[in-house]
């Protein structure tokens, strides 16, 4: 009676140990084609005359777009089902900064924010329209 539990005991923890050398290897060949398939289309991206500058998300679906087509920088706006050219700028509108990798980005006018400010920013609005909303529902009871 004890060999067969020891015999059970050992094909539980062989069957454990190759689901989980199984697991490894899943999780190992997803990052790997990840990596793989991120490289593959930088480089065949990368002598385009297309290039994305920056997004400014709107909302959920709409976003404004600045790219450089060429020589030449359009803001565009993406939304759901269109896209619109905005207006078309020169490169002598723009602020570009250089970078420590010699890159060029935009000098964006917008102060980084930590996420505790943004998140007691978002605190305070909800509970400044709380109190809104039970003022407001005082004065139809009353």
């Amino acid at each position: 009676m004890e060999l067969y539990l020891c015999a059970g005991l050992a094909t539980d923890v062989i069957r454990l140990i190759a689901s989980i050398v199984v697991f490894a290897f899943v999780i190992a060949a997803t990052y790997f084609t990840t990596r793989f398939i991120g490289n593959f289309q930088k480089k065949s991206l990368k002598g385009t005359n297309f290039d994305t500058i920056e997004v400014y998300r709107l909302n959920a679906n709409k976003y404004l777009q600045l790219i450089r087509v060429g020589n030449q920088y359009i803001v565009i706006a993406v939304c759901k089902d269109t896209v619109t050219t905005i207006c078309k700028l020169d490169a002598e509108e723009l602020v570009m900064v250089p970078e420590e990798d010699g890159k060029q980005q935009l000098n964006l006018s917008i102060e980084p924010q930590s996420f505790s400010d943004m998140f007691e920013s978002f605190r305070q609005k909800n509970k400044d329209k709380d109190i809104e909303e039970n003022e407001e529902q005082n004065e139809d009871a009353g």
